[in-house]
């Protein structure tokens, strides 16, 4: 068998304490049946697409997401398929509020951590346009400003706010009015007419209270923690299971795992186990902390979350068992590594990556890191990106008694900090714009391409093909995976989120949409069969 077969084997005997039972063509759980974003068994999938696209099987019941609904991927197991989300509604109230969302109506995006020159800077050249400056030369500009006064980090993740405020040029709310508002926008005034007295009584212009009134709507969002599940095969709703939960916006975008027949989820302040065939809640109980964009695993009968503190629970029970407050933070998903009979937690957290004892909690060891990028574990090897980029993408060797780095290549993760894949002897990280290809023993870059088009979503292995979500989502991209050159063998339209990632079962691609979640078909269609001549 070629080595990837092996590898991919010997990463499945070992990882499949980590969601339980479960077929090895279901995709059970954040990142895969492994935990790496490999399937290990897949029907035939094509090798190509046809020029109209992939074959659209459904889309779901409307389904919120983003500041409604939060930007969690989904899960599919036993023909079903599952999601949970923190799910938001509007009701009328009659009282107010400067919120969070209507500052964004607004326009406002912090400038704190910036140089006081860079924002006077801003400021003054966007006073100066010339109104009647449109089109490509108003974009040069733009860039041209950008390209001067900002890094590449600053530019990736605030260059919308920029050309906005130098679209507007004057009409564009200054910046005072906006740090005004901030001192209200935890308030909640009793009513329309004190919030409109409150906004009068500033020194801001007529245009500029007027604007601030409109935007401040008459209703008010509350929240459900909601486990969905669909029919993998037409998408129809199964079932949902409803708890009260808070409002928190896109702050809580987990996904669900599915273990020992139950669909375990993170809501807004609670953890939940449902039954995966009724929708029956099994358990619910207070997490350590809200509305995560983690996303749990149960591993040896431990239902382990990162809500800013790594913690485990019961899965049968729910009782919590321990809090490890040394480890978790930032969005990273835990993985598990067998040792032996010890079982490691492996959390990238607040600047370290770190391994705890799945019984105890307890920290066996820490190695620089951190941030949002789940690790990727096949057999002993170890692959993750960084905050940190003089750290960047890094791999190693777990042994009995830690973590052995083998190499880092520097990267600056600007805002996706993905998680890569292990495949045969190559890690392949497919980063926001850029995709590499390195030796997984010696951390040689084997290839890297430049690819325009925004995305935080981690790719997935099935069938000796990546699948990767591209272009804010808009597409979806298939390629062989080589040590020589990237090989895209196929792209197509899919409307999908620019956050969660693919999930791929039954030769079926299943996507997390703004409106809906959506199914395609992937599989390789037989050859028909002509007739012989006389018949």
């Amino acid at each position: 068998m070629s080595s990837f077969v092996f590898t991919a084997a010997f990463s499945f005997a070992a990882l499949a304490l980590v969601s339980g039972a479960f077929a090895s063509s279901d995709w059970p759980q954040w990142r895969g049946p492994l935990r790496n974003g490999i399937l290990p068994d897949s029907p035939p999938l094509a090798g190509e697409w046809p020029s109209k696209g992939l074959a659209k099987l459904w889309d779901s019941e409307a389904i919120p997401s983003d500041d409604d609904g939060g930007h969690g991927s989904v899960v599919a197991a036993g023909g079903r398929v599952y999601a949970s989300i923190v799910w938001h509604r509007d009701v009328p109230t009659e009282t107010r509020a400067i919120d969070d969302l209507v500052m964004r109506q607004l326009g406002y995006q912090s400038v704190a951590g910036w140089p006081k020159e860079t924002v006077a800077s801003m400021e003054k050249e966007r006073l100066a346009l010339d109104p009647n400056l449109k089109g490509a030369a108003l974009d040069k500009v733009i860039a041209d400003w950008l390209e001067k006064n900002l890094d590449s980090k600053k530019r990736q993740t605030t260059a919308g706010f920029v050309r906005g405020r130098f679209e507007k040029r004057g009409d564009a709310i200054p910046l005072d009015v906006y740090d005004k508002l901030l001192t209200v926008s935890k308030t909640r005034f009793p009513n329309q007419a004190a919030m409109e007295k409150w906004v009068n009584e500033q020194d801001f212009s007529e245009k500029i209270k007027k604007q601030i009134i409109t935007a401040v709507p008459p209703t008010m969002k509350v929240a459900d923690d909601v486990v969905i599940c669909l029919d993998l095969a037409t998408g129809k709703t199964l079932w949902k299971c409803k708890s009260p939960g808070e409002a928190t916006g896109r702050m809580a975008s987990s996904t669900p795992c599915v273990a020992g027949g139950r669909v375990f989820a993170l809501g807004s302040t609670h953890c939940y186990a449902v039954d995966a065939n009724s929708g029956k809640l099994i358990w619910s109980a207070p997490m350590p902390g809200k509305a995560p964009a983690s996303s749990p695993m149960v591993t040896d009968g431990v239902f382990v979350m990162n809500t800013g503190k790594l913690a485990a629970f019961d899965a049968a029970t729910g009782k919590q068992l321990w809090v490890q407050p040394k480890a978790g933070g930032g969005n990273s998903s835990p993985v598990a590594w067998k040792c032996g009979d010890k079982t490691v937690v492996i959390c990238n957290g607040r600047g370290v990556m770190t391994g705890a004892d799945l019984k105890t909690g307890d920290v066996l060891w820490t190695t620089p890191a951190g941030g949002d990028c789940t690790p990727a574990v096949v057999g002993d090897s170890l692959a993750a990106q960084a905050n940190n980029p003089k750290i960047g993408i890094f791999a190693g060797k777990l042994t009995a008694t830690g973590f052995n780095k083998l190499w880092n290549y520097p990267i600056d993760p600007l805002r996706s900090q993905s998680s890569p894949l292990i495949l045969d002897n190559q890690v392949y990280l497919m980063d926001d714009n850029v995709h590499y290809c390195f030796d997984l023993a010696t951390g040689k870059e084997l290839w890297q391409e430049k690819t325009p088009g925004s995305t935080i979503s981690s790719p997935a292995f099935a069938d000796g093909k990546i699948f990767l979500l591209a272009s804010g989502g808009s597409k979806v991209l298939m390629f062989k995976p080589s040590a020589e050159k990237r090989i895209q063998l196929g792209k197509a339209n899919t409307r999908a989120m620019w956050v969660p990632s693919p999930t791929i079962a039954g030769g079926k691609l299943v996507v997390r949409g703004r409106q809906a979640i959506s199914c395609y078909d992937l599989t390789a269609k037989p050859p028909a069969v002509a007739k012989a001549s006389g018949q």
